[in-house]
């Protein structure tokens, strides 16, 4: 070979050595790691001590997954470099090095980094980055579960993206279930339960939990990766207790593994909030789940938000609570009180994530309690003007029946409320029932004031409005999302009547301060 050409293969080779690993902000870049050892992989322990802008420092767990590779999932935080070392009592494992890790602007649309509270307007939610969120959610427990056989997982994908076309930004997710009550074994080809696939070796029945499967949460990494490339958060459940799961022994070091492995695995992904269980309460041993949540929190370098779902005991004790950054509520009855109650009783975001069962359009194995769609939406807003969040629950995709299509009719007008409430300044509103008569109110005093309204008429209460005459106000029909002006508000008192066109048909009434 020619010394010129030799020199210049040189320099290529060296070229490529040292090209930067690039990684946009918020989004997410797996290091791999080979190394062949006897024993178990999941017993090895790996860190990645990444340090970027401004001497900002993140010790990031890394994972097995199969074929003698170790990962560690990297989102870098701050834009410009980064660089990693890497700490393991493997010797294969350490000290290994990444210098030259260059983090871009996000270019992505719906990514914003993670999900926090909003420390101005603590009953609320904002990305990371600034973005308002108005978490609009949806139940969709066995969505890793859904034709885990089919390469391109297109129904999976179909309820994503219908979730998503519907301003849905938040679904709720279980890691791992194995079967439901009401639809024991498959019964149909909407059927995904018991699942193709389980989180450990074995069966469910005879599990090894000393060993995970790489290849079902490679699956799982599919739905985190759609989820987030449509702008939705996984509100991941990390167990479930009424699904008959074997779940590995409590206190058990199986138990703290299954736990550190899938913090390990998905604290990189922005699109994460952590829940410890489905229906909480079912643990009760509260300082079990006291320190496994304390766990999730000490290995989760992005401090993604951590809750628990309807557990009132462990909620109201404040040395319990205190690793809880939100409220997840199941909340059948009381919906508007119980938002209140818990506003009060704290200042943080409250969630009522099952207040209603929207009955399918197909007659399909399903849990008892049904509901028609205009009571759940009902419901819904009653939840909103509370001053809560919540979550969309339909049959026929909740659990391991999954059915997206045809659509429910329910979807579309959820997408009406959050499109409605979302165009005011809802983060800055208050719940001010006391404002009128014929329907809740959430108000700006002042600025903004929004009333809903089932009865034929609303009196109101302005008196915090300069110039009432010169404010706007709009009747928005909640079924169908026809809007029809209510004339000139005359006076600071004044007594409203809800358009004959919307029928029987609720209506939200928007009053606003006009621009100067």
């Amino acid at each position: 070979m020619k010394p010129r050409l030799l020199l210049l293969l040189l320099g290529l080779a060296a070229a490529r050595g040292n090209a930067a690993v690039q990684v946009e902000q918020y989004h997410s870049h797996d290091f791999s790691f080979p190394a062949r050892l006897e024993g178990n992989p999941f017993d090895v322990q790996l860190h990645g001590d990444f340090t970027g802008p401004g001497g900002v420092r993140l010790r990031v767990p890394g994972f097995y997954d199969g074929d003698g590779t170790w990962k560690i999932r990297f989102s870098p935080t701050r834009v410009g470099e980064w660089s990693m070392r890497t700490t393991s009592p493997v010797p294969a494992l350490d000290g290994k090095t990444e210098q030259n890790i260059r983090c871009v602007p996000n270019r992505h649309p719906n990514i914003h980094g993670a999900l926090r509270v909003d420390p101005a307007h603590p009953h609320h939610f904002v990305y990371e980055d600034g973005t308002r969120y108005f978490l609009l959610g949806y139940e969709a427990d066995w969505l890793w579960g859904v034709d885990m056989k089919d390469p391109q997982r297109k129904s999976m994908r179909r309820l994503i993206d219908l979730m998503a076309s519907r301003g849905f930004n938040h679904v709720m997710v279980n890691i791992y279930a194995h079967d439901t009550g009401w639809s024991p074994e498959k019964k149909h080809q909407w059927d995904y339960g018991p699942p193709e696939m389980y989180p450990w070796e074995g069966t469910n029945d005879q599990p090894d939990h000393s060993r995970l499967s790489p290849r079902f949460f490679q699956l799982y990494d599919g739905m985190m990766e759609a989820l987030r490339d449509k702008g939705i958060v996984a509100h991941i459940m990390l167990k479930v207790y009424n699904k008959r799961v074997r779940w590995p022994e409590k206190w058990s070091a199986d138990e703290e593994k299954y736990f550190r492995y899938v913090v390990a695995r998905y604290q990189a992904f922005c699109n994460v909030v952590w829940d410890f269980s489905k229906e909480s309460y079912n643990e009760k041993d509260d300082l079990l789940q006291s320190q496994l949540l304390d766990l999730v929190r000490s290995l989760d370098a992005y401090r993604h938000l951590t809750t628990a779902h309807d557990d009132d005991s462990y909620e109201w004790d404040p040395q319990l609570s205190r690793n809880i950054d939100f409220r997840t509520d199941q909340q059948h009855t009381d919906w508007a009180e119980m938002i209140a109650f818990d506003r009060a009783r704290r200042p943080y975001p409250v969630l009522n994530s099952e207040f209603a069962y929207e009955r399918g359009v197909d007659d399909l194995p399903s849990y008892r309690v049904q509901h028609d769609w205009e009571e759940q939406l009902r419901r819904a807003y009653l939840v909103y003007f509370a001053g809560g969040y919540g979550v969309y629950y339909y049959h026929n995709t909740a659990w391991d029946v999954v059915k997206p299509d045809p659509e429910p009719p329910g979807m579309q007008r959820f997408q009406l409320l959050k499109d409605t409430l979302s165009a005011l300044p809802y983060w800055r509103m208050e719940p001010m029932n006391p404002l009128a008569v014929g329907g809740p109110c959430l108000a700006l005093p002042g600025e903004a004031y929004a009333f809903y309204v089932e009865g034929p008429r609303l009196t109101a209460n302005l008196m915090q409005l300069e110039n009432p005459a010169t404010a706007s106000a709009e009747w928005i029909n909640t079924w169908t999302g026809a809007r029809e002006k209510a004339g000139p508000v005359h006076a600071a008192l004044v007594r409203l009547t809800k358009p004959e066109s919307f029928g029987k048909a609720p209506a939200v009434l928007v009053i606003r301060r006009r621009s100067q």
